[in-house]
């Protein structure tokens, strides 16, 4: 009696169990699905290249190309500078100049690092930057055909924010713009401690309003620049 009760029972399991697991039942057996791995964290070249993927693809949107590079153009980069002190760059700025023109030559563009001069200012109250309107340099092809790369950027106690403008060198029109959010760490707040200066802090002769210098008519350099 006891081993036809034991027979019937397993006969009963052997039938259910198919069933059970169509349903569903055994599935807290299984293993839980993996999490995605996390991002990895945003650094300088990282964020330099997703600012340049940006800026090329309005460029390519605002002048009618196919694809990037913008042909016939000259990109002048020039370094970026703290938007708190428009007189100042550091290393953080300079290695994102650097970064930004790494990106720029390996898409094909044709680019000018600018250094020396003044001939780039910043306007603090409008946020715009402003050339030089002598004569002999708007009358030079290549400041006709040039993009101008203007980048400030701004730190707090976790980030720093760049923030870049392309301007067409003959009108000042901003022609493309795009930010990057980098976490700050203890590498970036060593290079962004050490601020200077940027070199070329004398008036422009010729400019219009601006005999006594910059300082009378409200605009800083922001970068430091010599055009060809």
């Amino acid at each position: 009696m006891l081993h036809s009760i034991v027979r019937i029972i397993v006969m009963l399991i052997c039938l259910l169990l198919p069933v059970a697991a169509s349903a569903g039942i055994f599935d807290f057996w299984k293993d839980e699905p993996k999490a995605p791995p996390a991002p990895a964290p945003v650094n300088l070249p990282l964020a330099a290249f997703k600012i340049g993927e940006v800026l090329d693809s309005q460029l390519v949107e605002r002048l009618g190309l196919l694809e990037g590079p913008a042909k016939g153009y000259t990109l002048i980069v020039t370094t970026p500078v703290d938007l708190n002190n428009l007189e100042a760059s550091s290393p953080l700025g300079r290695q994102m100049g650097e970064e930004l023109a790494l990106w720029f030559v390996q898409s094909g563009y044709k680019v000018q690092e600018i250094r020396k001069g003044r001939t780039v200012l910043f306007d603090p109250k409008n946020g715009e930057t402003l050339l030089t309107r002598r004569s002999n340099l708007l009358g030079n092809e290549n400041v006709r055909s040039a993009l101008i790369m203007a980048t400030t950027y701004s730190q707090t106690a976790k980030n720093v924010r760049f923030n870049v403008r392309l301007l067409h060198a003959a009108t000042n029109e901003v022609v493309a713009m795009a930010s990057q959010t980098v976490p700050m760490n203890a590498e970036l707040r060593t290079l962004v401690a050490e601020s200077s200066p940027v070199s070329g802090m004398q008036g422009i002769p010729g400019m219009p309003g601006m005999s006594g210098g910059a300082r009378n008519i409200g605009i800083m350099p922001s970068v430091g620049t010599r055009l060809p």
